[in-house]
């Protein structure tokens, strides 16, 4: 099923709330194609000392695939303009990483990325 904008929009302005994004941050999403894909969705989130990030997200993804790749592409825009500041704060007391976007039937949850592997120590 083919991206749109609207949805992808949606999903990049709740992502980048949670992430805090940096005050004067300008979101741009607009149809496009990207070298080599089909259809598509361009999200650009451009920093005011004019650094930026696009994620480009190909129709052919499934809705879970695009928004975790959306949120992944933003968070590590974000932790990177804010000098490595681990956001959003992983869940788990004491974990001094970020946590890990996570997508089901079009919402996205942030949990801890050692969640997934029980033996796995901070």
């Amino acid at each position: 099923m083919a991206l749109d904008v609207g949805t992808v929009r949606s999903w990049a302005e709740s992502v980048l709330r949670e992430l805090e994004a940096p005050e004067g941050a300008v979101l741009r999403v607009a149809e496009g194609t990207a070298p080599g894909t089909g259809g598509g969705v361009h999200v650009t989130l451009a920093y005011p000392d004019g650094s930026s990030v696009t994620v480009d997200l190909d129709d052919a993804l499934p809705d879970r695939s695009a928004l975790t790749l959306l949120a992944e592409q933003l968070q590590d825009s974000v932790i990177e303009s804010t000098g490595g500041r681990p956001v959003p704060p992983c869940p788990v007391p004491g974990h001094p990483h970020p946590a890990a976007p996570r997508a089901a039937n079009g919402v996205l949850s942030w949990r801890c990325p050692l969640d997934d592997d029980p033996n796995a120590r901070p």
